[in-house]
């Protein structure tokens, strides 16, 4: 009888982090995705997402986020291209129209963005869909910003594995700004 309240009480505890996990993802990306939806085509638009998913996914443990991708969406339901959730490849990421970043990347300086492509010391990372080139213009028809984010939880006791993936992803339409 023992044995078997521990493992209930193990799986409470289990289901209670992962899930605990499962909604800072959630809410990172939607607070992300909103953030560049506001910035529209400054230049540091992907700069503010990066900081406002750091402030909402402080509730994750160190370690466990894997990849952010801001990607130019089609429409409201749009899916990350499937080269941005894995290639570090410059010329499959243009042609993807996504810029991908990891949580070192949380530690560049809002002077390391802008779309500098030339290293110096090293390339902006948001050189492959650069904010400024992102329409937020009524009258040519306004883009779409994605945020999609993979985190891994690692499970406490080992009992129901050694970890599960979770992922998001929240497209809104850029802001419209004053021309």
């Amino acid at each position: 009888m023992t044995p078997v309240i521990f493992l209930f009480l193990f799986s409470i505890f289990e289901f209670g982090f992962a899930f605990r996990d499962y909604l800072a993802v959630a809410n990172s990306t939607r607070d992300g995705v909103r953030e560049a939806s506001v910035a529209g085509n400054v230049t540091d638009a992907d700069y503010r997402m990066l900081r406002s998913i750091q402030r909402a996914s402080a509730a994750l443990p160190t370690g466990t986020i894997d990849r952010i991708v801001v990607f130019r969406a089609t429409g409201p339901n749009s899916k990350v291209p499937p080269a941005c959730k894995s290639s570090t490849s410059a010329a499959t990421l243009t042609a993807n129209s996504c810029n991908v970043y990891t949580p070192s990347d949380f530690n560049i300086p809002r002077s390391g963005f802008g779309c500098d492509p030339v290293p110096n010391p090293l390339p902006d990372p948001d050189r492959f869909w650069c904010p400024a080139d992102r329409i937020v213009s009524v009258g040519t028809g306004l883009d779409y910003v994605g945020v999609w984010m993979r985190v891994t939880h690692s499970y406490i006791t080992g009992l129901f594995g050694s970890g599960i993936t979770f992922e998001d992803t929240t497209v809104l339409k850029v802001e419209p700004q004053e021309q």
